[in-house]
């Protein structure tokens, strides 16, 4: 089969497109035939060496994947060859490739109507949205959330399910032409911070308090001034660093207005607590099957062109999710 490999840590250009084996489901894993893979911007880092849950080199990225059951391993149940499913990939046999290894717990029919492109865009991001926002950040209906990065995958998703929630929305992304899409599925109020103090804007936009959730995932200076923006007992909630820069945490600071620090690893959930994540997953392939929540694609690519696909996200011209179709 031909799958997009790592060779090693580094640029675009580490990413090949070679023939490799096809993987072999073992116990509790399936194997998928893939029709779409999501690309994400943990991918680029986990190319670049600086993803700590991803393998060592040489290996096959792509943490989701859609398609249908090419082969069950051992103690499987619940599937057959030939359904169509969503789900993660495990180890170094990942999504951007012709064939993916899954762990079978955490394997999802696809709903009827419901197309392989729009199974995988939706599968990582929603799932980070909705978690971040329900269980690490608690939002209640009424509270105002101020989302970073926006017109991204994850920001695209966290407008509609914060929305659903019962939240006022406060979008933030690099220009006004992103901001009116953003707007267009559901932001209440829009923030440029390429030409905006968003911290100013937040805290007018909340009568002075600041929102009361803020995801981030962009690091360095944006997560201090996340800090600065949130509402007394506020909560940020930080699920990336797409700087490659962490941000600095003074306890003092959070300590003075009661405010919480939290973080999200939907990779490390799939890991330590696949029941929490196996619940959402189906309350959201629910909501997809119901058109009460639509991925946003931006761009798809074919699997030979992996690199350039990487570069579209890192360039930060990206709306939306970035697929990639074998």
């Amino acid at each position: 089969m031909k799958a997009a490999q790592v060779t090693r840590s580094g640029g675009p250009e580490v990413l090949k497109v070679l023939e490799m084996p096809e993987p072999t489901a073992g116990e509790g894993h399936v194997v998928v035939t893939v029709e779409a893979v999501g690309v994400n911007y943990a991918d680029v880092l986990a190319r670049r060496g600086m993803y700590p849950l991803a393998p060592p080199p040489p290996f096959v990225l792509g943490f989701e994947v859609a398609g249908t059951v090419a082969a069950l391993g051992s103690k499987v149940t619940g599937l057959r060859e030939g359904d169509r499913v969503v789900g993660f990939t495990v180890g170094s046999a990942g999504g951007y490739a012709e064939r993916a290894l899954c762990a079978a717990a955490l394997v999802f029919p696809i709903p009827a109507g419901v197309s392989f492109e729009d199974a995988a865009a939706h599968f990582i991001v929603f799932n980070t949205a909705y978690h971040c926002l329900k269980t690490r950040g608690r939002v209640l209906p009424g509270e105002s959330v101020l989302i970073q990065a926006a017109a991204g995958g994850v920001g695209t998703a966290a407008v509609q399910l914060a929305k659903l929630f019962g939240a006022r929305v406060l979008a933030c992304a690099s220009s006004d032409d992103k901001l009116a899409k953003v707007k267009a599925l559901g932001a209440d109020v829009t923030i440029n911070y390429a030409t905006t103090d968003f911290v100013e804007a937040a805290k007018r936009e909340t009568g002075g308090r600041g929102p009361d959730v803020v995801l981030e995932s962009v690091g360095g200076e944006v997560f201090e001034k996340s800090i600065q923006a949130l509402a007394p007992a506020g909560r940020l909630v930080v699920f990336g660093a797409a700087t490659g820069k962490p941000g600095a945490v003074q306890v003092p600071v959070l300590q003075r207005n009661n405010l919480t620090l939290a973080t999200f690893s939907i990779k490390g959930t799939a890991a330590q607590s696949p029941d929490l994540l196996r619940s959402g997953a189906l309350e959201l392939l629910d909501l997809l099957a119901k058109g009460t929540i639509r991925p946003v694609i931006g761009r798809t690519f074919p699997l030979a062109e992996a690199a350039a696909a990487q570069q579209h996200i890192e360039g930060r011209g990206s709306y939306g999710k970035v697929l990639l179709k074998p």
